[in-house]
């Protein structure tokens, strides 16, 4: 009789204690980037898990043993990308919610948070290599939602989602909720986020080979410059004394 294998309270396999194929961190983790590969280019329908096991450098018997169906290995993958957004941004999210509820900051304070989240927000989008495994993964996700959006939207998008809009919600001096603010603040997210979705288009019109260094800085001024002329305070009309 073929062996059971053994089960985790958290449903999780144990090691073995007489060998055979470990879950271990290393193996699982090179399932997944070379799975983020697989599906972004063929889809999940169009991925098989003799492509996902051969792309990983393991056999299908291995691949079974670390994630028990095709979807198991996608959805894995969703939690990797949205574990790994929450470790970037969480504790800026954070820090954020929790300067927001302590107290009233003024104005220019919250700009600057506004505008030091957008940098961050642009270092990563922009700057970080990690995230070309991901785009077309996410892309796919948007045009054709599965549980694994629904992972990374609910751990990660939204969250980040609201706590921009209640920044914007504070400078434009309407509830996080009001339409406006929640569209204003989508188009915020969605200027820096083109650069990555359509990152050859705006290369070409650029003539640029990347976005490192000066170039990185350059794209940042101008999102600032754009965002502190979108906030810009209205001056107040004095109003006019009867003659």
């Amino acid at each position: 009789m073929p062996r059971a294998r053994a089960i985790a309270d958290d449903g999780r396999r144990r090691r073995p204690a007489d060998g055979g194929y470990a879950r271990g961190d290393e193996t699982r983790a090179r399932i997944i980037s070379a799975a983020l590969d697989v599906f972004g280019t063929h889809g999940f329908g169009g991925a098989s898990t003799r492509m996902l096991a051969e792309s990983a450098g393991v056999t299908l018997p291995a691949l079974h043993y670390y994630f028990d169906s095709k979807e198991g290995v996608y959805l894995a993958c969703a939690e990797h990308i949205a574990e790994r957004l929450e470790i970037r941004f969480g504790a800026l999210t954070s820090g954020i919610d929790e300067a927001l509820a302590r107290a009233q900051p003024p104005r220019e304070r919250v700009l600057d948070m506004l505008l030091t989240f957008v940098d961050g927000f642009t270092d990563f989008f922009l700057g970080a290599h990690e995230l070309e495994k991901w785009v077309m993964f996410i892309i796919r996700e948007q045009a054709q939602p599965t549980k694994a959006f629904d992972i990374i939207f609910e751990r990660v998008m939204q969250r980040t989602f609201n706590t921009l809009a209640a920044l914007v919600s504070r400078l434009m001096e309407r509830p996080a909720g009001d339409m406006e603010v929640r569209i204003r603040t989508f188009t915020l997210i969605g200027q820096i986020v083109f650069f990555r979705t359509a990152r050859e288009a705006a290369l070409r019109v650029t003539g640029w080979r990347d976005f490192d260094g000066e170039r990185l800085k350059l794209v940042k001024r101008v999102l600032r410059a754009q965002i502190e002329a979108a906030f810009a305070p209205i001056p107040k009309t004095p109003r006019r004394r009867k003659s």
